[in-house]
């Protein structure tokens, strides 16, 4: 759903796409914790983040746009950069997050004086 919403803010609201992209990642570390966060090995938990954020590289609507001026830039990003580069740094970030948080979750509520 979050790479549908994607598509479309890319559509009609480029302008938008560093902030959506900036809660897109927040919301994959949020999914990746409550999906995982009591599973221990679990593969799909490394796995979870790059397929999404693919998915979301999918439906950019913007990158099409641009590709039926030049299609070798278009080629470039979405075959090449995303997939290679970008993607894996945007996946590794949440998956490193999530899996801190999931390490040391009982401490967080005890640095914010929650518990």
């Amino acid at each position: 759903m979050a790479a549908l919403f994607g598509g479309l803010i890319s559509k009609k609201r480029p302008e938008l796409r560093s902030l959506y992209m900036v809660m897109v990642m927040l919301l994959e570390v949020v999914s990746v914790l409550s999906l995982y966060i009591f599973v221990e090995n679990s593969s799909y938990f490394f796995w979870h983040p790059y397929i999404v954020f693919l998915i979301a590289a999918i439906s950019d609507f913007a990158v099409y746009e641009r590709g039926r001026i030049g299609t070798r830039e278009a080629f470039v990003e979405k075959l090449i950069l995303w997939p290679l580069f970008v993607i894996p740094i945007i996946a590794a970030f949440v998956m490193c997050t999530g899996w801190l948080i999931k390490l040391y979750w009982k401490n967080i509520f005890v640095f914010f004086g929650i518990i």
